[in-house]
């Protein structure tokens, strides 16, 4: 889970155009599907997500293999879509999309059409797919009657990002960082972390998920420092008494920490296009991106990685 500018609960995901089952004909694919909505909006209130997504799935994928040829299939293949895109099962999510969108059936209304080719922008930019994510943004701002709305404009918004993406695709040189940190540290990264593997660690004391990890951070850096591990912080905090406040907490967050104070507006997320947190860039020892969001035990062996080659 990350903290986002814009985020959909999943309970909208699934629900977004499940309204439109009142107007089915009353074929049995269609009393089927109602009776699956109507069971979803109750299994909403009650399970936690994560058992509400896998009951969604299972559901959906059962019908489908009771009626894959129906029209109501359409809607089907857009609730797995949303599911899967989700959890990050981003190819899933693209291919069942592609069926929402290629099959006959209702599919909602222009606006949720849109919203489709935004969220598969979405997609195809979580697997640095970016000239089909360029095509689906695109895509989703030209759908006839969705002018103006919040997938138009969200496409029209992501579409400018896919060109800084690019730059920070895994395999491209790190992007260049001059500052001094709140420590009064004056950092030139990477020139001055040659031969070291480096994390740049975007985070925040308000962000939940990037509180659960820095344990996992910090256990890695304290193990692997002396071999040849460094990390670059950076906080996209707006209040500098909490940002202080944490550090103080955690003293054993001993590398050096960026602070501008400006929020998701901060120049050094800018230029890493970053929109959600943790956001993690690991760096191998000749400056190039070589990993992006490693949590858990996954960062451990990708820094052992690193620094085991030459």
């Amino acid at each position: 889970m990350t903290f986002r500018r814009t985020r959909i609960a999943i309970a909208f995901v699934v629900l977004v155009v499940l309204g439109a089952a009142n107007a089915f004909a009353q074929t049995d694919a269609a009393q089927a599907l109602k009776r699956i909505n109507d069971d979803l909006k109750a299994k909403s209130q009650t399970m936690s997500p994560y058992e509400y997504v896998d009951f969604a799935e299972k559901t959906m994928l059962d019908f489908l293999k009771k009626y894959p040829k129906s029209s109501e299939a359409a809607q089907a293949h857009y609730t797995l879509g949303r599911i899967y895109a989700s959890i990050g099962a981003y190819d899933n999510a693209l291919r069942h999309f592609g069926d929402y969108l290629t099959r006959p059936g209702d599919k909602g209304g222009p606006e949720v059409i849109a919203q489709v080719r935004f969220v598969m922008g979405s997609c195809y930019m979580a697997l640095e797919r970016y000239d089909e994510a360029e095509r689906s943004f695109k895509l989703a701002m030209k759908v006839e009657g969705a002018a103006g709305s919040r997938a138009a404009s969200g496409a029209e918004a992501e579409l400018a990002r896919v060109g800084a993406l690019r730059k920070v695709k895994v395999g491209a040189p790190a992007i260049p960082l001059a500052a001094t940190s709140y420590q009064g540290r004056k950092i030139r990264f990477p020139q001055d972390y040659k031969g070291k593997v480096v994390l740049v660690d975007f985070w925040a004391a308000w962000c939940n998920p990037c509180r659960m990890e820095m344990p996992n951070v910090i256990k890695t850096y304290e193990e692997l420092h002396k071999k040849g591990f460094e990390i670059v912080g950076v906080s996209l905090d707006n209040e500098r008494g909490k940002f202080q406040g944490y550090l103080k907490d955690n003293p054993k967050m001993e590398w050096p920490q960026l602070y501008d104070g400006k929020y998701w507006m901060s120049e050094y997320a800018q230029l890493y296009a970053v929109n959600s947190i943790p956001a993690t860039f690991l760096v191998d020892k000749k400056g190039i991106i070589r990993f992006k969001n490693v949590r858990g035990d996954k960062l451990r062996e990708a820094v052992l990685q690193l620094l085991g080659e030459k």
